[in-house]
Order: structure tokens, then sequence, then C-alpha cells
């Protein structure tokens, strides 16, 4: 745990933004080369925030746009590559209708042409790449998620500064 106050930067393109408890983070706004959320200074790390719907757009309509944003992070040498999903896996595939017992209907998304088999093929390719994809549930789960992983970080930035 830091002993000051962690310093987020949101990226400016950022339109519902998480929110980080006081006591713990200080946060700013600004641009970042990649991702969403990033600790201030830090230029080799960034959190990319994906709504569920965006995600699959993401993975679908925008994957060379997201690959060339995975190349930069390359290029900048991340030590991790993190999208964190505001939604449960199961909804990018599935759902169940309680009305018939539990039979499977489509998932309740835009993107329902997309199916189960190109999302996972999807997630595997990105994991090849160095890609961690976090289903969190929602924004509350997932901005706890990126909290402890950017407190994390800054552990390291520490550790890596002390040696």
């Amino acid at each position: 745990m830091p002993e000051e106050l962690l310093q987020i930067v949101i990226d400016n393109r950022e339109q519902a933004p998480w929110g980080f408890p006081g006591h713990l983070a200080k946060v700013s706004w600004g641009t970042l080369n990649a991702g969403d959320y990033a600790l201030a200074g830090d230029k080799r790390f960034a959190i990319e925030r994906k709504s569920l719907d965006d995600f699959l757009g993401t993975i679908s309509t925008g994957w060379d746009r997201f690959c060339r944003e995975i190349d930069r992070m390359d290029a900048a040498d991340f030590p991790a590559k993190v999208v964190i999903v505001e939604g449960n896996f199961e909804a990018c595939c599935f759902r169940q209708d309680a009305a018939t017992g539990g039979g499977l209907l489509p998932p309740d998304h835009r993107h329902f042409n997309l199916t189960p088999q190109f999302v996972t093929r999807r997630i595997a390719e990105l994991t090849m790449r160095g890609v961690s994809v976090l289903f969190a549930g929602n924004a509350s789960y997932a901005a706890a998620v990126a909290l402890k992983i950017l407190l994390v970080r800054h552990e390291d930035l520490e550790n890596e500064q002390q040696d």
C-alpha cells in the first residue's frame, strides 16, 4: 500500500469514468497514448476500460484499430496489457430464459450476430498477444479491480526505483 495517494490519470476521451476512493487516489485528466487509466508519469502501463458492448464491438468491427493500440503498448514495452470489461463473460455469448426453464437465448447486446466461438477465439488471440481480458461484472467492480492493479503497479515502480 502506498504511503501517499495514488496519482491516477484518466484519459480525456473517457465518457463515464470510474470513481476511486479519495483516501487512496487523486484523479486528474490527461491524454494517454494507450489505455484509459494510468499512474501519473508512467508511460509504460495503462488499463483499457470497456463496457460489454464496447468490448464486443472492439473485437469485431474495431479489431484492426485495437490491434494497433496493442502494437503501441508492445512498442512502449508495457510489462502487462490489461482490458477490464464491465460485464460478465456469459453475457457475451448467451443468456438463459427463466420462462422456459433455462433454455438458451441469444445474448442481450447489440452484437447478437457474434457467436460464442468467435468471442472465445478473439479472447484467445488477445491472450496470445499478452493481453489479459478481465470480466468484472459491472463498473463498480471494474473500478475496484483497476485500483488494485494500479496499486500493484505503483509498488512495482517504487521497487524499481530502490534497485
